[in-house]
């Protein structure tokens, strides 16, 4: 079956949209989604940036029914090659059917070319013993407000309170997040998505390196669950490992206010400045 056709959009329009952004990162019409200027990439131009495809793929993921009430256990997010500023057309399907687990993809196109893909594993919901998990974190409110990615990050599309670290200090980092816009206009960010999108900000927060002399582009996120997140702050606790070989991780712990409900990884890709 072929794909109908899409068109990049011009840089004039990107800039207008950039400036003046909607407070959605994308328009639905049927399976094709319009991005706005919050899901412009801002180190390539004419490109999306991640957090936007990361988001879209867990939107598609959730419009797969399950046949049982079940719980998103592992999300992974790949993305294969830079997305055009263009129409974007969205597909998932069942890969694995079941009542006890259940196994979605999705996956992203612009034109022909699949930019992204996301699978999720759900689980079966059953009453199990639950493992305590300390929560050493202090609740949002007792934290200043922070401009995280300076000068209002997408467009305004989140607040932040920062724990520690930051994208200009080496080490790890921990960041309380409050997200303000939906990611495809008319509907409501779910727990999942606020969670898929949250474990891309890792590598960025907890990175190692001098950002001055190194970039360390995210390759994947892979996010594992034990229960959805609560509430609208959500927090990231991000370290980065790598052994100088031109690759690294970024290990993650992702809570609420109620303590962690999730472990997040990226592989990223280093490399030297120009």
């Amino acid at each position: 079956m072929g794909h109908r056709a899409v068109t990049a959009l011009p840089d004039a329009r990107i800039q207008r949209m950039t400036e003046r952004p909607a407070p959605f990162f994308y328009a639905a019409d049927g399976d094709a989604f319009t991005p706005t200027g919050l899901a412009a990439s801002p180190w390539e131009r004419g490109k999306q940036n991640g957090v936007a495809l990361g988001g879209l793929l867990t939107h598609l993921v959730e419009q797969v029914p399950a046949t049982v009430a079940m719980t998103t256990a592992r999300l992974t997010i790949d993305i294969l090659s830079a997305a055009d500023f263009a129409p974007t057309i969205g597909r998932a399907r069942t890969v694995r059917e079941g009542r006890r687990i259940q196994m979605v993809e999705a996956e992203l196109l612009t034109g022909d070319r699949v930019v992204a893909r996301a699978t999720a594993l759900r689980v079966r919901k059953a009453d199990t013993p639950m493992i305590a998990t300390p929560n050493p974190y202090p609740p949002p409110e007792d934290v200043a407000p922070s401009d995280f990615m300076g000068d209002r990050a997408f467009g305004g599309s989140m607040e932040t309170r920062l724990v520690r670290g930051g994208l200009r200090t080496r080490g790890p980092g921990t960041l309380w997040v409050r997200f303000a816009h939906e990611h495809v206009k008319g509907v409501a960010l779910s727990p999942l998505l606020r969670t898929a999108i949250l474990g891309d900000f890792g590598g960025g927060l907890g990175s190692e390196v001098d950002s001055e002399v190194w970039t360390y582009a995210n390759l994947d996120i892979a996010v594992h669950l034990v229960r959805e997140p609560v509430g609208e702050w959500l927090l990231i606790d991000a370290r980065t490992a790598s052994a100088g070989q031109g690759v690294g991780r970024s290990d993650m712990v992702l809570a609420d206010r109620d303590g962690p409900f999730a472990r997040a990884h990226q592989t990223l890709f280093i490399a030297a400045r120009g």
